[in-house]
C-alpha cells in the first residue's frame, strides 16, 4: 500500500516531535517511530501510541 503525501508528511512531524523529546527514553522513541510507521489509519495510529505509553515500563 502506497502512502499518499499528508500521511507521509504528518509521520514525519510526529517523528520529529518523538525524537525531539528528551523526556522520552530511547527506546521508547524507536518503538513509537515503529508503530508510526507500520500504522496508517489515523485513529487507530492514535489507539497504539497511547497504549503503548501505558503500558511502557522503560
Amino acid at each position: 500500500m502506497t502512502m499518499n503525501l499528508e500521511e507521509k508528511a504528518v509521520k514525519e512531524a510526529l517523528k520529529k516531535i518523538i525524537d525531539n523529546n528528551n523526556a522520552i527514553p530511547y527506546k521508547a522513541k524507536v518503538e513509537l517511530k515503529m508503530i508510526i510507521e507500520m500504522e496508517h489509519d489515523p485513529e487507530k495510529l492514535l489507539q497504539e501510541c497511547l497504549l503503548y505509553m501505558l503500558s511502557y515500563r522503560g
